[in-house]
Parts: structure tokens; C-alpha cells; sequence
């Protein structure tokens, strides 16, 4: 019991217990008598915006409250009082969250999708995933239960794995090394289908593997196991994903690892092919270079012929040419001759027609006038430098006249 003055200081709760034990709640600031009382500074407890309160009561019920806010533990009411933060979903990410109804007590499931902050009632909770995860110490290996988590990853993935104890046809022990590419597309479908989806694509990506190594020789192997790149060739593991609500995007064949007698006998006949391959190719580069040469040889003679033919025929097109200008200048200059020639014989018979003209209309118009036209052209003719005799003799004679 205390007697005497107490301070409750501003934002503080307390109680109050009086002799008897009834108690009462003080809320601060204030200053308090306490006679034959004692008293009880209650914890506060606050929540910001990303956290909330779950409060347990002492009748049983659970209550939970979503901050900001405040509650002060009162014994008298609460069992505890607890904070807890939200949960942040970023767009990736889901919850499946259950529900159960007060009244019917059924249960229902509903999956909540980021990005959020999620606060679960307090007649909910989530479910917890328990999948095979990759083994810390080797990142080809999984173990069941190594990947638990509530938060689900809903972006393509990818985890590394290698299927052992693969055998041949021939019976030749080798590991096949494999990288898969995965992405959760329903989720309704992966909660009624499987419990660890994980192991089930592993399941099927060994199932496989063991079918395709199982049809092929070792030799054979090698030389198809490219063909594990193809999906077309992981039926089951195509075929179960889908039936989980799974999509197998890619897988991608990392490579192999033989037994070491098995792998050095194949090291061994690998680097005799490798060498042979070598010889092959270096045989096969100098023919075709060989070849080569042959060709550029023969091409280049060729080229030559045909630009020395070219190299004629253009010499004899330039006389040809040069030939038919100078016969071209020539028929012009002999026609412009001839032209010439023929309008000067033109223009003279012209003139000499048109001297006749005016002479017989001269002529004309002198007989009109009664002129004797014979004794007119004897005068008009030109007299004769020499007149030349002859007289006929008796007796016919030869002669000869020679005029310088």
C-alpha cells in the first residue's frame, strides 16, 4: 500500500488498486493521492502504419488491430498484448491466406497478390510451403523441406540439377548435368495438385533423362545429347507441369560426366579423331588452296585474252571509225561539188536559154519588119582568121590537114 502523491505523466495509463482490490483506470497527466492504494503504469503498446496488434483476451478471443494506433496491457482485460509487422508483397509475390467462418466454421482459401501490405484477421492464416531447395553445399543437388516459405514467387525461375546414375543401352554409367527453367502460372491448380511441385519436376526431368539415355549407345549419346536442349524430348515432365499448374519454359543440357576409366578411353579416341580431324582438314585446305590457285590462274588468263580482245576489237571499232569519217567527209565534199557544178551548168543553160529567148524574138520581130535573115546572120557571124581552098583536080587525091 502506498500513501502519499504520485505523478502519471502525459500518454500513460494506470491502475489503481484500493485496499479491497477493486481497481480503476487513470489516464495521465495527472497528480494522484493514493491512500491505502498502490497502482500499476500499464505498457503501452503502438503500431505504426506497417505493423498492427494482435490483443488476446482473457475470456479467449483474439482481436487484431491495424495500426496506427494504441493499446495499453490491462491484466484485468488482456492476456498479452503483441506487435507484429505486415506483410509486404511486391508485384511478384502471393499469399494463400485461409479463412474460417465464425458461425458455419467453414474454411475457405483465397490468394491475396501483390504489391500490398497484408494484415491477416484473426480467424485467418497463412500457408506455410515446405518445397525441395537447392543443397547449400552443392547447387546441382536438392533436399526435400530445404525451401520453406509463405511468400510465393510467381516470376520464372530456374535451379540447377544433375540426374545420376544415368545408364546407356550399352550399359555405360555416365551424369547428366541440366539447368530448368520454370514459371508458376496457377496457383489454384499447384494447391489441389501437389504438395512440393519442386519434386515433382525433378521426378519427371530424371524419368526423362533415364528414357532418352536408355535408347542411345554412349557413342550415340554423345553425339545426340544436344538434343536435350529440345522440350520435345521431356514428355512427362511437359506433360505432369501442366497438370500442377507449371510451365516448363527452357531446359538447357549443361553436359555430361562419364566414370574416369570410361571418360579417359573416350579422351583417348577423342583425341585420335581430333587428330585425324586435324590432318583432314590441313589435307583439305591445301587441295583446296591448291584449287584456288588453279582457278585464279585460269581466271586471270582469261581476263587477260579477254581484255587484249577487247583491246582489239576496240583498235579496229577506232579505225573503222576514223575510215568511215574520212569516206563520210569525202561523199560530202564530192556532193557539195556536184551541187556546185550543177547549179553553175544550170544557171549557164538559164542564161544561154534565155540569150536564145531574146535573140529569136529578136529575130522574130526583124522578119516582121521584112529583114532578108540570111543575109542578117552572114553579117552577123564573126569573119574567119584563115580561109583554107580546095580545089578538086582530076583525079581524086588524098590529103591530110594539120591545124597547130
Amino acid at each position: 500500500m502506498t500513501i502519499g502523491w504520485v505523478t502519471l505523466d502525459v500518454g500513460d495509463q494506470a491502475l489503481v488498486y484500493n485496499h479491497e482490490g477493486v481497481a480503476r483506470t487513470e489516464n495521465g497527466p495527472q497528480r494522484m493521492f493514493l491512500w491505502r492504494e498502490r497502482y500499476e503504469v500499464l505498457k503501452r503498446n503502438a503500431a505504426n502504419q506497417n505493423s498492427y496488434l494482435v490483443v488476446q483476451y482473457k475470456d479467449g478471443r483474439v482481436e487484431h488491430r491495424k495500426g496506427p494506433c494504441v493499446m495499453f496491457t490491462n491484466p484485468l482485460e488482456h492476456y498479452k498484448i503483441e506487435i507484429r509487422n505486415m506483410v509486404s508483397l511486391d508485384a511478384n509475390e502471393a499469399l494463400v491466406l485461409y479463412r474460417e467462418d465464425s458461425e458455419t466454421k467453414n474454411v475457405t482459401r483465397y490468394v491475396q497478390f501483390g504489391p500490398t501490405l497484408v494484415m491477416p484477421q484473426a480467424n485467418e492464416w497463412f500457408h506455410s510451403f515446405s518445397w525441395h531447395g537447392t543443397d547449400p553445399e552443392n547447387k546441382t543437388q536438392l533436399i526435400p523441406n530445404a525451401h520453406q516459405f509463405q511468400k510465393l514467387q510467381i516470376i520464372p525461375g530456374q535451379f540447377y540439377y544433375n540426374v545420376d546414375e544415368v545408364r546407356t543401352k550399352d550399359d555405360a554409367p555416365i551424369r547428366v548435368k541440366l539447368m530448368v527453367f520454370y514459371e508458376l502460372k496457377d496457383i489454384e491448380t499447384m494447391l489441389n495438385a501437389t504438395k512440393d511441385p519442386i519434386a515433382d519436376i525433378v521426378n519427371c526431368v530424371c524419368a526423362d533423362v533415364v528414357a532418352f539415355a536408355a535408347k542411345h549407345s554412349y557413342i550415340e549419346f554423345m553425339e545426340n545429347s544436344s538434343e536435350l536442349n529440345d522440350l520435345a524430348n521431356y514428355p512427362q515432365l511437359t506433360e505432369r507441369s501442366k497438370k500442377i499448374g507449371y510451365e516448363i519454359s527452357k531446359m538447357v543440357y549443361r553436359g555430361y560426366h562419364a566414370h574416369p576409366e570410361l571418360q579417359r578411353i573416350h579422351d583417348t579416341a577423342t583425341q585420335t579423331r581430333t587428330r585425324l580431324k586435324l590432318a583432314y582438314e590441313k589435307e583439305e585446305q591445301q587441295q583446296n588452296m591448291t584449287d584456288l590457285k588453279l582457278k585464279n590462274d585460269r581466271d586471270r588468263l582469261n581476263l587477260e585474252q579477254t581484255m587484249e580482245i577487247e583491246s582489239l576489237n576496240h583498235k579496229q571499232h577506232m579505225e573503222k571509225a576514223a575510215v568511215e569519217h574520212r569516206l563520210g567527209l569525202k561523199v560530202q565534199e564530192e556532193e557539195k561539188k556536184r551541187d556546185r557544178w550543177t547549179e553553175e551548168k544550170m544557171a549557164t543553160l538559164e542564161a544561154k536559154k534565155e540569150d536564145d529567148k531574146v535573140f529569136l524574138q529578136h529575130v522574130g520581130e526583124l522578119r516582121n519588119l521584112g529583114v532578108d535573115l540570111n543575109q542578117y546572120l552572114r553579117s552577123e557571124a564573126q569573119q574567119p582568121q584563115k580561109v583554107i581552098r580546095i580545089a578538086a583536080a582530076d583525079k581524086a587525091a588524098n590529103f591530110h590537114l594539120h591545124r597547130n
